[in-house]
């Protein structure tokens, strides 16, 4: 009994069910991924906490959150970097990007990678049917910011909505183990009955899945040793982000239900 959200869930690269692509394909997603994860927290992280005081007061109080939203920061400045565009364009609430000078934003192992550009590609083709079916008509150009994160055992990402002139949102999960973790909807609606409730996607590994940007998410903890590797994304005008939220239609999906009364 949420508020009427438009959630869709496929396999993109999963081995035990018919799939978009090859799980090879995610395989080897997850191991750029996570690649570029180690490499950020042990030489990158640390030199950001060394050259910014103000940041490192900031992710010293913070939770398990803190390593992947400080990794999407970084992420943020490497793909405006690498696409030529303004990192206010990709961030929630036009909010500021820190950056430093000392520090570099390149990652050309995912960037130049061709399925990283397969993957934006399917991104692009889903987005599209998902927009349709919302009630967009003639989209036929995308723009998507994609950024990688990685869950190790205890690690959880706390709750969140993207409310950033974006069509839709999305995460791809190209390596997980079934039950490590869920994807968690709070109820738009508020925390007072009837609202309050929180409804769970159970992920799996190849499962790519695509909602409103408005509906606050969070990440379980991973109860298992084996990390999840997921790749979030946003989906935006060609142009640039949306003006007014007003004009984003998924917040005005009506659910239709035929009742025999008999």
């Amino acid at each position: 009994m949420l508020w009427p959200v438009h959630f869709t869930s496929t396999a993109l690269s999963s081995a035990d069910q018919t799939s978009l692509e090859t799980a090879e394909f995610g395989k080897e997603l997850a191991e750029i991924g996570l690649k570029g994860f180690q490499r950020y927290r042990t030489s990158i992280l640390p030199r950001e906490l060394e050259l910014d005081s103000k940041f490192k007061n900031e992710f010293m109080a913070l939770d398990h959150s803190r390593v992947n939203l400080a990794f999407r920061q970084w992420q943020t400045n490497a793909f405006a970097d690498t696409v030529n565009m303004s990192t206010r364009s990709i961030t929630p609430n036009g909010g500021r990007i820190r950056r430093h000078k000392e520090i570099s934003y390149t990652w050309p192992e995912l960037y130049d990678n061709p399925t990283f550009h397969r993957l934006e590609v399917r991104i692009r083709e889903l987005s599209r049917l998902y927009l349709a079916r919302t009630g967009y008509k003639n989209l036929t150009k995308l723009r998507t910011f994609i950024w990688a994160e990685v869950y190790a055992k205890g690690d959880a990402l706390r709750p969140s909505s993207n409310m950033d002139g974006a069509y839709l949102m999305g995460r791809y999960f190209a390596k997980t183990v079934s039950y490590s973790l869920k994807l968690n909807f709070e109820d738009p609606r508020g925390v007072n009955p009837p609202g309050g409730k929180t409804n769970s996607h159970a992920v799996y590994e190849g499962n790519i899945v695509l909602q409103p940007t408005w509906i606050s998410t969070f990440m379980t903890p991973n109860m298992l040793d084996d990390e999840t590797v997921c790749f979030g994304f946003l989906v935006y005008p060609h142009d640039g982000p949306m003006a007014d939220w007003r004009n984003d239609l998924t917040s005005s999906m009506t659910s239709k239900k035929t009742v025999n009364l008999g």
